[in-house]
């Protein structure tokens, strides 16, 4: 009978997060969309299973299209063994990312899928930093940190007070988790033809097509910003503060904690009125989503520069507190849609209006 497993050596690696990667690529060589990463040295491993995989993408808030390609470079499946044999583990689909086969070793398992890998680390320097990776239940994706040595440079009106996380905007993140995932002598070869399906149970073969049922939901949600202005041509620039959306979501079930955080950004695609004074601008931008605090609070402040480079000061401030609206609406749709509306006064030049992006004048 075909043997399915083999003696592989594995080199000592100076940096931990890498072993099991290491330790996979020695028990599933090339498989359908996976991947050697490291040369090995010799370890004893379990016979394995070639499991099939199956990704569905509609509810993760990627987008798929000929034209463009992929906003997706990779899926990593990452295994969190239960027996104690063998470590934290992944496995990587790269040239299909919708469907493939991979080889896992016989063993019980929980298993999440996320878009990317950790190993990419120039990836999500500066946007997404991952803690607990080798825990099912506290793998997180956390908030950076806003380079404060930018903030006077970016935002020279925004005064953080003491204990306030300014971030940085995450890049969009999804995942899909099992808890419990087992791979059993009876599949593996059922997995390459030499026993029909039949020879597995009712349990096993339920268990063998877990991974086809993958329907990744997103971690991260777009907010999008519309800010009705009036005598929008007053304004030089318009800064904005959100506060109130988390910094951190657990990866195997969407989970949210207490970290409020504020992200800094500025208003453009301006759109004019018929008057050619009055408008709109907008930005969007992702976040981690609503908050596990109580109460929840989901709050803009502005500031803008005028044209002449003075910065206004009305009383009150610009402040808007949305939490009534974030919290009934925020089900409805995968997007974080924010109206608010404020009136300048009306100020002429000083300064050129320099590179407003997408401005659409409407004309009646």
């Amino acid at each position: 009978m075909k043997q399915y497993y083999g003696k592989i050596r594995i080199f000592e690696a100076p940096v931990r997060r890498y072993f099991g990667m290491l330790l996979l690529s020695a028990m599933i060589g090339l498989s359908l969309g996976a991947c050697v990463r490291r040369p090995l040295e010799d370890l004893e491993l379990p016979p394995a299973a070639l499991i099939p995989v199956k990704i569905d993408w509609s509810r993760s808030g990627f987008k798929f299209s000929s034209r463009s390609g992929p906003s997706v470079h990779r899926v990593s499946l990452r295994f969190f063994p239960k027996d104690g044999f063998l470590p934290v583990f992944d496995v990587y689909l790269e040239r299909n990312l919708m469907e493939g086969e991979i080889r896992v070793p016989i063993g019980r398992y929980s298993v999440i899928v996320f878009n990317e890998t950790l190993e990419d680390e120039g990836f999500w320097e500066g946007r997404v930093h991952f803690t607990d990776v080798d825990s099912f239940h506290d793998f997180a994706a956390n908030a950076v940190p806003y380079n404060r040595n930018t903030l006077t440079e970016q935002f020279p009106f925004y005064k953080p007070q003491p204990g306030e996380m300014l971030i940085a905007e995450p890049l969009h993140l999804s995942s899909w988790s099992i808890e419990h995932f087992e791979v059993t002598e009876k599949m593996v070869p059922v997995s390459f033809g030499e026993q029909p399906e039949s020879f597995l149970s009712d349990e096993e073969y339920e268990m063998f097509l877990s991974l086809k049922k993958v329907v990744m939901l997103p971690l991260t949600r777009p907010v999008n910003v519309t800010a009705r202005i009036g005598n929008i041509v007053s304004s030089h620039i318009n800064y904005l503060a959100m506060q109130g959306f988390t910094g951190k979501v657990f990866m195997s079930s969407g989970q949210t904690t207490q970290r409020n955080t504020t992200f800094l950004f500025r208003l453009g695609r301006r759109h004019y009125e018929a008057n050619g004074k009055d408008g709109s601008a907008g930005a969007s931008f992702y976040c981690f989503g609503r908050t596990e605090a109580y109460p929840e609070s989901y709050t803009i402040a502005a500031d803008v520069v005028f044209v002449t480079g003075e910065l206004f000061k009305p009383s009150p401030p610009l402040f808007f507190d949305l939490t009534g609206h974030i919290i009934t609406n925020y089900h409805d749709r995968f997007a974080i849609d924010l109206a608010i509306e404020y009136d300048l006064p009306y100020m002429e030049g000083g300064i050129a209006v320099d590179n407003w992006d997408d401005d659409v004048y409407t004309l009646q």
